[in-house]
């Protein structure tokens, strides 16, 4: 249950956002957006958890709540990717 609710969860909504980024919008620069959230987003996470514990922060708890979902977030975006890519590309026989 954890493992869906920190990172299946992520990475269905990581897929809808980057089908939808690489379907939708004429320019390319869109496709980009999910996974550059993604990092800024997962980088502040660290961050301000780093902060909060001080010096002592356990690496443990910086790979479980910042980096799962962060991982599910980047695997849905090349999913997502790999989908548009399938589905719209042309297929020359």
């Amino acid at each position: 249950m954890i493992f869906l609710l920190f990172f299946g969860a992520p990475m269905a909504v990581a897929i809808l956002a980057e089908y939808l980024c690489c379907r939708l919008p004429k320019h390319r620069w869109w496709r980009w957006l999910p996974p550059g959230l993604t990092l800024a987003l997962a980088l502040l996470g660290v961050l301000y958890r780093s902060h909060e514990w001080g010096a002592g922060v356990p690496l443990e708890t910086l790979l479980f709540f910042p980096g799962l979902p962060a991982l599910g977030i980047l695997c849905g975006c090349i999913l997502g990717y790999k989908l548009w890519k399938r589905l719209w590309t042309p297929r020359v026989k």
